[in-house]
């Protein structure tokens, strides 16, 4: 076996080498039970000790610089309508909606896949600046999505990727089994880096600003995150309300779709980071 490499391991193989002796000393177990004991208490302690390492962890050698993108308030939910499970939206389940009770404006899936698009298929993007996007729902799921991941085009399989994803925690990759869309602990902000600048958009925050300029003041090596609404109604600075850390910004003076909004930010630290 290989030797261990740093303290956490070495504590590792001491508690697994002391769960084999007890099993098989005070229980009476064979050599392959208490073999099989061991690998639970290594599985335990290793997925123990994931879960508490991550990009907020001190001293760790993992690039928290780059772009995470927050598509806060989307109303993603699923139901059993006729046979199968599927993605309620506006256009297709009005009827069930309105027979349970619900405003069937609020359900608008196409707004978030319009908006994963114009993140995931940006130079900004392309050139590896994005570092995350997390999709923040009404029932506080929080999904995130891989920047290599490929969204289906067509919006029905998107939705049928959604509820996949919903049901299963996760979809991987058909090469390699990496965990493209998944889901994680909520709250969303403990995914952002330490000492991020949070940044949230929306039509009333005052004034507009011309966000290529703001932009000029933005360090490229200090982590940004930007938070844009994935919603038909509403305002997401009702989420930051007593966040000090997080500015709220309106770029413009008409209200935007959450895709435009997207692409004119993105378009602007573009620039700024000299990606073409």
């Amino acid at each position: 076996f290989p030797q261990p490499q740093d303290d956490d391991e070495r504590k590792c193989g001491v508690c697994g080498f002391s769960a084999m002796v007890l099993a098989r000393e005070h229980r009476g177990l064979t050599n392959s039970r208490a073999f099989v004991l061991t690998a639970c208490c290594f599985t335990a302690v290793i997925m123990g000790y994931n879960m508490y390492s991550g990009p907020n962890s001190v001293g760790g050698e993992i690039d928290t610089s780059g772009v995470f993108v927050i598509l806060e308030k989307a109303h993603l939910k699923y139901a059993k309508v006729g046979r199968q499970l599927t993605l309620l939206n506006a256009q297709d389940h009005a009827d069930y909606l309105m027979r349970n009770k619900e405003d069937p404006a609020l359900y608008r899936p196409d707004i978030v896949h319009q908006a994963l698009m114009s993140v995931l298929d940006s130079p900004l993007n392309k050139a590896g600046k994005i570092r995350g996007v997390y999709i923040h729902t009404t029932d506080k799921h929080v999904i995130f999505v891989d920047p290599h991941a490929r969204i289906p085009r067509m919006f029905r399989r998107f939705c049928g990727l959604i509820v996949e994803v919903l049901q299963r925690m996760s979809v991987r990759s058909s090469h390699g089994g990496k965990k493209l869309l998944k889901l994680v602990r909520s709250p969303v902000s403990s995914h952002f880096p330490i000492g991020c600048r949070r940044i949230a958009f929306s039509h009333s925050a005052g004034n507009a600003t011309d966000f290529h300029d703001y932009a000029q003041q933005i360090d490229p090596s200090e982590p940004l995150v930007l938070i844009v609404g994935a919603m038909a109604h509403g305002n997401v600075l009702d989420l930051i309300g007593g966040d000090v850390l997080c500015s709220s910004l309106s770029i413009s003076k008409y209200p935007l779709s959450a895709a435009c909004a997207i692409s004119r930010i993105l378009g602007s630290l573009e620039r700024r980071l000299g990606v073409l």
